[in-house]
Protein backbone atom coordinates (compact mmCIF):
# COMPACT_ATOMS: atom_id res chain seq x y z
CA UNK A 1 0.00 0.00 0.00
CA UNK A 2 2.87 2.36 0.76
CA UNK A 3 4.13 1.95 -2.75
CA UNK A 4 1.20 2.85 -4.34
CA UNK A 5 0.93 6.01 -1.91
CA UNK A 6 4.07 7.12 -3.35
CA UNK A 7 3.22 6.20 -7.16
CA UNK A 8 0.49 8.68 -6.57
CA UNK A 9 2.36 11.33 -4.88
CA UNK A 10 4.88 11.44 -7.39
CA UNK A 11 2.34 11.44 -10.32
CA UNK A 12 0.99 14.57 -8.50
CA UNK A 13 3.90 16.26 -8.35
CA UNK A 14 4.46 15.90 -11.86
CA UNK A 15 0.86 16.96 -12.82
CA UNK A 16 1.39 20.24 -10.73
CA UNK A 17 4.63 21.17 -12.12
CA UNK A 18 4.95 24.22 -14.46
CA UNK A 19 4.39 22.54 -17.81
CA UNK A 20 7.85 22.65 -19.74
CA UNK A 21 7.60 25.63 -22.81
CA UNK A 22 9.14 24.52 -25.97
CA UNK A 23 12.59 25.90 -27.04
CA UNK A 24 12.60 29.60 -28.27
CA UNK A 25 12.89 29.76 -32.00
CA UNK A 26 15.93 32.01 -32.95
CA UNK A 27 15.28 35.12 -34.09
CA UNK A 28 18.06 36.95 -35.97
CA UNK A 29 18.15 40.65 -36.90
CA UNK A 30 20.09 42.71 -39.13
CA UNK A 31 19.37 45.97 -39.25
CA UNK A 32 22.20 47.31 -41.77
CA UNK A 33 20.29 44.79 -44.10
CA UNK A 34 16.65 45.16 -43.04
CA UNK A 35 16.61 41.79 -42.61
CA UNK A 36 15.36 38.96 -39.96
CA UNK A 37 15.37 35.64 -39.84
CA UNK A 38 12.56 33.85 -38.02
CA UNK A 39 14.81 30.86 -37.27
CA UNK A 40 17.70 28.82 -38.57
CA UNK A 41 16.81 25.57 -40.64
CA UNK A 42 18.47 22.60 -39.17
CA UNK A 43 21.87 22.39 -39.96
CA UNK A 44 22.96 26.02 -40.05
CA UNK A 45 24.45 28.16 -37.75
CA UNK A 46 24.79 32.18 -37.70
CA UNK A 47 28.56 32.83 -38.50
CA UNK A 48 28.22 36.52 -39.10
CA UNK A 49 25.77 39.70 -37.88
CA UNK A 50 28.04 42.39 -38.10
CA UNK A 51 26.78 45.48 -40.65
CA UNK A 52 26.03 44.59 -43.86
CA UNK A 53 27.51 40.84 -43.21
CA UNK A 54 24.79 38.60 -42.58
CA UNK A 55 26.75 34.73 -42.98
CA UNK A 56 25.31 31.30 -42.10
CA UNK A 57 27.89 28.05 -42.29
CA UNK A 58 26.65 24.40 -42.09
CA UNK A 59 26.56 23.47 -37.91
CA UNK A 60 29.05 20.42 -39.20
CA UNK A 61 32.56 21.99 -40.19
CA UNK A 62 33.18 19.34 -42.23
CA UNK A 63 30.52 19.97 -44.64
CA UNK A 64 32.01 23.33 -45.79
CA UNK A 65 30.26 26.61 -47.21
CA UNK A 66 29.01 29.84 -46.58
CA UNK A 67 25.66 31.40 -47.16
CA UNK A 68 25.08 35.25 -46.93
CA UNK A 69 22.70 37.79 -48.48
CA UNK A 70 23.14 40.75 -50.55
CA UNK A 71 20.69 43.87 -50.37
CA UNK A 72 21.16 46.23 -53.41
CA UNK A 73 20.29 49.51 -53.71
CA UNK A 74 16.69 50.84 -53.51
CA UNK A 75 15.14 51.19 -57.23
CA UNK A 76 12.04 51.07 -59.05
CA UNK A 77 10.82 47.93 -60.79
CA UNK A 78 13.32 44.91 -59.42
CA UNK A 79 14.28 43.12 -62.21
CA UNK A 80 14.90 39.55 -61.21
CA UNK A 81 15.25 37.58 -64.36
CA UNK A 82 17.78 40.58 -65.28
CA UNK A 83 19.75 39.34 -62.05
CA UNK A 84 19.62 35.69 -63.04
CA UNK A 85 21.03 36.52 -66.45
CA UNK A 86 23.75 38.29 -64.57
CA UNK A 87 24.36 35.59 -62.39
CA UNK A 88 24.59 33.30 -65.57
CA UNK A 89 27.22 35.53 -67.62
CA UNK A 90 29.38 35.85 -64.33
CA UNK A 91 29.14 32.08 -64.03
CA UNK A 92 29.83 31.15 -67.57
CA UNK A 93 32.88 33.36 -67.55
CA UNK A 94 34.34 31.16 -63.99
CA UNK A 95 37.47 28.55 -64.49
CA UNK A 96 35.84 25.14 -65.83
CA UNK A 97 31.73 26.33 -65.60
CA UNK A 98 28.76 24.20 -65.63
CA UNK A 99 25.43 27.11 -65.62
CA UNK A 100 22.90 24.46 -64.70
CA UNK A 101 20.42 26.78 -65.03
CA UNK A 102 17.89 29.06 -63.27
CA UNK A 103 13.56 28.55 -61.95
CA UNK A 104 11.12 30.62 -60.66
CA UNK A 105 9.89 29.83 -57.47
CA UNK A 106 6.43 30.45 -55.61
CA UNK A 107 6.30 30.81 -52.10
CA UNK A 108 5.33 33.10 -49.26
CA UNK A 109 7.77 35.15 -50.10
CA UNK A 110 6.42 36.12 -53.05
CA UNK A 111 8.07 35.37 -56.72
CA UNK A 112 11.91 34.23 -56.94
CA UNK A 113 13.90 33.25 -58.93
CA UNK A 114 17.36 30.69 -58.38
CA UNK A 115 20.09 30.34 -60.47
CA UNK A 116 22.91 27.61 -59.83
CA UNK A 117 26.16 26.66 -61.59
CA UNK A 118 29.52 25.21 -60.62
CA UNK A 119 33.09 25.73 -61.62
CA UNK A 120 36.72 25.56 -60.30
CA UNK A 121 37.88 28.17 -57.74
CA UNK A 122 41.76 27.71 -56.53
CA UNK A 123 41.30 23.71 -57.53
CA UNK A 124 38.60 22.97 -56.20
CA UNK A 125 34.96 22.27 -57.43
CA UNK A 126 32.52 24.46 -56.15
CA UNK A 127 28.65 24.92 -56.45
CA UNK A 128 26.47 28.50 -55.94
CA UNK A 129 23.10 28.37 -55.76
CA UNK A 130 21.60 32.40 -55.10
CA UNK A 131 18.07 32.90 -54.72
CA UNK A 132 16.91 36.49 -56.30
CA UNK A 133 13.88 37.99 -54.65
CA UNK A 134 12.47 41.53 -53.92
CA UNK A 135 13.25 42.74 -50.34
CA UNK A 136 10.62 42.42 -48.13
CA UNK A 137 10.67 46.37 -47.65
CA UNK A 138 10.33 46.47 -51.09
CA UNK A 139 12.14 47.92 -54.20
CA UNK A 140 15.51 46.43 -53.66
CA UNK A 141 16.97 43.23 -55.17
CA UNK A 142 17.58 41.12 -52.41
CA UNK A 143 19.87 37.92 -53.37
CA UNK A 144 20.93 35.06 -51.03
CA UNK A 145 24.01 33.22 -51.28
CA UNK A 146 24.89 29.72 -50.63
CA UNK A 147 28.27 28.72 -51.80
CA UNK A 148 29.56 25.34 -50.76
CA UNK A 149 31.99 22.19 -52.12
CA UNK A 150 30.16 20.36 -55.24
CA UNK A 151 28.68 16.88 -54.46
CA UNK A 152 25.96 14.98 -54.04
CA UNK A 153 24.01 17.16 -51.81
CA UNK A 154 22.73 19.76 -54.29
CA UNK A 155 19.25 18.75 -53.97
CA UNK A 156 19.88 18.96 -49.74
CA UNK A 157 21.76 22.15 -50.34
CA UNK A 158 19.14 23.88 -52.66
CA UNK A 159 16.34 22.57 -50.04
CA UNK A 160 18.02 24.54 -47.11
CA UNK A 161 18.65 27.72 -49.05
CA UNK A 162 14.72 27.88 -50.01
CA UNK A 163 14.11 27.24 -46.22
CA UNK A 164 16.01 30.17 -45.11
CA UNK A 165 14.58 31.90 -47.88
CA UNK A 166 10.86 31.23 -46.33
CA UNK A 167 12.11 32.84 -42.90
CA UNK A 168 13.40 36.22 -44.10
CA UNK A 169 11.39 38.76 -43.14
CA UNK A 170 11.72 43.06 -42.91
CA UNK A 171 13.33 44.14 -39.69
CA UNK A 172 9.95 45.05 -37.10
CA UNK A 173 9.49 48.67 -36.96
CA UNK A 174 10.26 50.17 -33.27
Amino acid sequence: MSRFCSLVVIALAVSCAAPIAPPESVVIQNIDLGLALSGLPDGLKLASNQGTSLELRPTDDMIGGILWFAVGPEQEGVNLVAAVQTHQERMEGMPEADYKGGQELQGDFGTAFYSRAQYVDQDERVEETIVFMIHPAGNRLLGVHYRYPAGDDSAARVEQLIDVVSRVETVPGP
